[in-house]
């Protein structure tokens, strides 16, 4: 059975914060996440689907364990694959994925909970023996505890210190007067970086709400045209008559919502009557 596709944008008001979509994957899957970050390893995704479409993921394959960026690749491959098997149009941005970044992740978390939500058949399923026991690992941005450094012994710091305590005792003096002393030219300089960085910045603004207002009305004729798809499918059309027909048509064709507006008015028509309406 094909998947359900979804579409949808990180502006919609069905999004959940980050704690909440942190605790429905835990409950879900009985897992142990305690940030967004930690489903850049694509294990979780995988297992949702599986737990979706049994069979469309060799769960076995699944790294649960990944803690480096191979391995999540490896992961998204076969979630790459179930998609192709079941039809999802999604396209999964891996790259950015795996680098572990809140905002990334939690936009494809987003559009996931909606994609599951959408093909939930609410069947029972137990998480921990599909994976057979295995702990998720807490992979992503700091999750990985740094490695240790030897520390330095007591007589090679106190040999470094003798040394290098009389070049820091005259250095001092330079330092001071050096750092007090910014000439005209360097002053110039960064007025300019800082008016340069303002202005990036603004049009960086700019840019991004036309990002955002392009992708609401992409959404909102997507959503017409889907529709129209719906009303040519319904039996009762192919006996309606074509007025009526067309007038369901018009009525999804002018339907509004916020932010968008009906066209204007043409005005009269070359008769001089009044302007055409339905």
């Amino acid at each position: 059975m094909a998947a359900i596709n979804v579409y949808s944008t990180n502006v919609s008001s069905d999004n959940i914060s980050r704690n909440d979509m942190v605790e429905w994957v835990n409950s879900q899957l009985s897992m142990n996440y305690l940030k967004v970050e930690n489903l850049c390893s694509g294990a979780a995704y995988c297992q949702f689907m599986d737990k979706l479409f049994p069979g469309s993921v060799n769960i076995r394959k699944v790294k649960f364990d990944a803690k480096q960026d191979y391995q999540y690749i490896e992961n998204f491959k076969l979630l790459q694959s179930s998609f192709k098997k079941k039809g999802v149009d999604k396209v999964i941005p891996v790259e950015r994925l795996v680098k572990g970044r809140f905002q990334d992740n939690f936009e494809f978390a987003q559009w996931f909970k909606k994609f599951h939500d959408a093909n939930d058949n609410m069947t029972e399923y137990d998480p921990v023996s599909r994976r057979q026991g295995k702990t998720p690992a807490l992979a992503g941005a700091g999750s990985t505890p740094a490695a240790s450094k030897p520390k330095a012994t007591a007589s090679s710091s106190t040999k470094r210190a003798t040394g290098t305590t009389a070049r820091e005792t005259s250095a001092r003096g330079t330092s001071k007067v050096t750092s007090s002393y910014r000439s005209p030219e360097s002053k110039k300089t960064s007025s300019a970086n800082t008016a340069e960085v303002e202005k990036l910045t603004t049009r960086c603004t700019e840019l991004q709400l036309a990002i955002d207002g392009l992708e609401k009305e992409r959404d909102f004729y997507f959503g017409k045209l889907r529709d129209l798809e719906i009303l040519c499918q319904q039996p009762e059309s192919a006996n309606s008559p074509s007025e009526d027909i067309l007038k369901a048509v018009l009525q999804v064709l002018y339907a509004t919502e916020e932010g968008f507006e009906p066209p204007p008015a043409t005005g009269d028509d070359e008769d001089g009557g009044e302007p055409v309406t339905y």
